[in-house]
């Protein structure tokens, strides 16, 4: 099938974040108070879904305890754990090619917008995107599928096919499902074969350089 837009995740796709987000949620965690008896051994599920989802999840923490743990990791992310992070290897002369191949390409977060803008213009490959959606501070619009319906709207597109979700975490295939559009896996980042492979995603990509050949 012929793409014509391309919808990147940022976290796990086109940077590798693990230091700065690992660091906020430590921040997080002391300053919580929670024993380091009780943090899990695996801190990835931080990468890639929402926040407060992430909390939940890996400590069972109320929408109330959720919500104060966001602002508290922000106190740390929003300084320092925002800059802490490496563009994978590929990835600037990847991005370069497929938008001189003609390629529509937006990037697509669940980190709050506000910071992917800032994070994105510190790189050098921003001006290749036509536009940056993530979700509100308070959380809304976190959810993938929202994310990408948003993005849908800003540009003016409908649903399509020809428009690939380009991301690491199931969330952002199963997203991409239930917007209408397509998906693309990429096995490079967070996300296990299992975990990608189980929502059956239309491309399967090892790396940044197979996304360039199985796109052209």
């Amino acid at each position: 099938m012929k793409f014509t837009h391309l919808f990147f995740d940022m976290d796990g796709t086109l940077i590798d974040s693990k230091p700065g987000i690992f660091n906020s949620v430590y921040y997080t965690l002391k300053k919580l108070q929670i024993p380091e008896s009780e943090w899990p051994a695996d801190l990835n599920p931080f990468i890639g879904p929402p926040l407060r989802e992430s909390f939940k999840t890996l400590f069972g923490f109320s929408n109330e305890m959720a919500e104060h743990a966001t602002i508290t990791y922000r106190e740390y992310y929003s300084t320092k754990g925002m800059h802490a992070y490496k563009i994978y290897p590929g990835i600037p002369e990847v991005l370069t090619l497929l938008a001189e191949a003609g390629f529509k390409l937006s990037l697509v977060t669940s980190k709050a917008e506000v910071f992917a803008k800032e994070i994105i213009k510190s790189t050098n490959f921003a001006t290749l995107f036509q536009t940056v959606s993530g979700c509100e501070i308070n959380g809304e619009r976190s959810d993938k599928h929202e994310l990408i319906s948003y993005t849908l709207n800003k540009l003016g597109l409908p649903p399509s096919k020809q428009i690939l979700m380009i991301g690491d975490r199931f969330h952002d295939i199963k997203g991409a499902r239930l917007a209408g559009i397509s998906s693309a896996a990429v096995l490079y980042g967070y996300g296990s074969y299992k975990e990608l492979s189980n929502e059956k995603p239309s491309l399967l990509i090892n790396t940044p350089e197979e996304l360039l050949t199985s796109l052209q």
